[in-house]
């Protein structure tokens, strides 16, 4: 049996809107499954410690990035996969770990595949797929680059009054023994799985509107900044600089294509 945590709040309540066609889909293949509502994100703890039985086999986060990040913190000591049925747009973890759209994340439960990914942490948050720094203004620039429908919706002229992205500051420390001090634009960081340095830093920097890349390996670095920048897994902030982020032996299974 699969337990869906629905957070229906998420994407404009948009649960309530998917919601019969979810259940249909589940029910025509005999899928079986246990729905639980959240009404705040804090309870997720105590839910998976009601609802969780010897029939369980996986965790279905019904929702956004957060509710995804929230309850990969709360199942980190549950021996089950983790699945994600995206109910909004701007789901950028669901995408990136290959989940489009809310059908598709229930599709994918019916034949599930099952991918092992390794966790990093941020202070007492855990992460899995990429992870990104940069100034907020930076992100939105990016974000409305990306995505074609927001941009239309806020109008055309919105992109005008946003200033182009910028360089900042930063001081990375990379396992203890190298300093790298830098410009950054973006950082980009990735668990790599099998390889002795399992974080991948990627520092993007705009040099005279060219975008120049430095990669590096490490298990832990300690960056700080001369603005406190948030770092965010999808669009959900876990944490902002200074800040430490490290990968672990831990690793959680993830149900996508």
């Amino acid at each position: 049996m699969y337990l869906l945590l629905v957070n229906t709040k998420a994407g404009n309540n948009r649960y309530q809107y998917i919601e019969r066609s979810l259940k249909a889909i589940l029910d025509k293949a005999q899928v079986k499954y246990k729905i639980v509502l959240i009404s705040d994100l804090a309870e997720i703890d105590r839910l998976l410690e009601e609802n969780i039985k010897s029939n369980t086999k996986a965790i279905i986060a019904v929702g956004g990035n957060g509710t995804v990040t929230h309850v990969i913190d709360a199942m980190i000591d549950y021996d089950l996969p983790l699945g994600i049925i995206p109910t909004s747009k701007s789901n950028q973890l669901a995408n990136s770990l290959g989940v489009k759209n809310w059908k598709a994340g229930v599709k994918l439960l019916i034949k599930p595949n099952i991918v092992s990914k390794k966790l990093g942490k941020i202070g007492q948050r855990y992460f899995v797929g990429p992870i990104s720094i940069a100034p907020k203004k930076n992100i939105i620039t990016d974000i409305l680059n990306k995505q074609h429908w927001l941009r239309q919706f806020l109008g055309s002229n919105l992109n005008k009054n946003i200033q182009d992205s910028h360089n900042v500051a930063c001081k990375i420390n990379l396992d203890s023994n190298l300093e790298v001090q830098c410009q950054a634009n973006n950082i980009e960081l990735n668990m790599i799985e099998g390889v002795k340095k399992s974080l991948k830093i990627a520092i993007h920097a705009l040099d005279k509107h060219k975008d120049s890349l430095s990669i590096f390996r490490a298990n832990q670095i300690s960056i700080s900044s001369s603005l406190n920048l948030p770092i965010l897994s999808g669009n959900e902030i876990l944490a902002s600089t200074p800040a430490t982020i490290k990968s672990t032996n831990k690793s959680i299974e993830i149900i996508q294509p």
